[in-house]
């Protein structure tokens, strides 16, 4: 993983951007294929790597064929699995001269760390997919809180 990236930055120069793609357990494709809530995510892990395979692809076909992020020149990334089996990318990009951050408007154009209360649907998958808490002293039966 190392050489890679020390490889792709001695060719193409710093990276632009640094993506984290993670498993989402309530993915439709998941949940529908869980039968009758005998099984849990974590039961099926052939079923999690496909899955999620197939959404990083389509991740990397928007990133390329799209554009979400300007031109793309060239792209590492690395899969890991979490505790409970759930797979996450880390993807270096490497953009082109021209489509490089350079300002922070250039960086709010892409990132917005607010919550979009104005689309409710997007504002549903943020809470239910984003928002962690709350825990500590608050909450101690929190899920984060075992162990």
């Amino acid at each position: 993983m190392i050489q890679n990236y020390q490889d792709a930055k001695a060719k193409f120069g710093r990276p632009s951007l640094f993506v984290t793609f993670t498993c989402n357990p309530n993915w439709r494709e998941i949940k529908e294929n869980m039968h009758i809530n005998i099984l849990n995510p974590q039961d099926r892990p052939e079923l999690i790597a496909r899955v999620f395979q197939l959404k990083m692809m389509e991740f990397f076909k928007d990133v390329e064929e799209s554009k979400i992020f300007g031109k793309v020149i060239a792209f590492v990334y690395v899969t890991e699995f979490q505790k409970r089996g759930l797979p996450h990318m880390h993807c270096l990009l490497f953009l082109s001269e021209k489509d490089k951050l350079r300002n922070p408007d250039d960086i709010d154009k892409l990132i917005c760390a607010e919550l979009p209360e104005e689309n409710t649907r997007l504002f549903d998958v943020v809470m239910s997919t984003m928002i962690h808490g709350p825990c500590g002293n608050c909450n101690p039966n929190s899920p984060c809180m075992l162990d």
